[in-house]
């Protein structure tokens, strides 16, 4: 297994460098233009929700990405310190104009996500959230 670990602050600018290490451990793990171009959106929309969210921008707290690359699949692990949240929601699909004319143009990173990789799961607690993301190699998925 090989692992690529990385740590930053709940500064947003420092999601372009974890979406460029997106890129290049996607390319490096042999997954298509294609399959690097959802996992950079999917890592990109779980690190904002981690800094946003999570951590609700305190630049004291971290935000945590590992990616660990084995023979099937790519997981990357995002992990915020905040104090955990109760569900999370993908059902959200659609931009209605109640939401457009009241300027609200969040909450679809959850759902964005869950259609851009093969699957995930979230474990939370009072000392923060883990979202675990997977793609599996199509060659080898069952």
């Amino acid at each position: 297994m090989q692992r690529v670990e990385l740590r930053i602050p709940s500064i947003p600018i420092f999601e372009r460098v974890v979406r460029a290490s997106a890129a290049e451990v996607g390319s490096a793990a042999g997954f298509s233009p294609e399959q690097v171009e959802d996992l950079k959106l999917a890592v990109s929309e779980a690190v904002n929700n981690a800094i946003d969210h999570g951590n609700r921008g305190d630049v004291a707290k971290l935000v945590a990405v590992t990616f660990e690359i084995d023979g099937e699949k790519l997981e990357i692990r995002v992990s915020d310190q905040g104090g955990g949240i109760e569900r999370i929601d993908v059902s959200r699909r659609v931009v209605d104009d109640a939401a457009l004319d009241a300027g609200y143009l969040r909450g679809f990173g959850m759902y964005l996500i869950s259609a851009l990789v093969d699957d995930y799961e979230v474990d939370s607690s009072q000392q923060g959230t883990v979202l675990t993301l997977r793609l599996y190699r199509k060659d080898r998925q069952q």
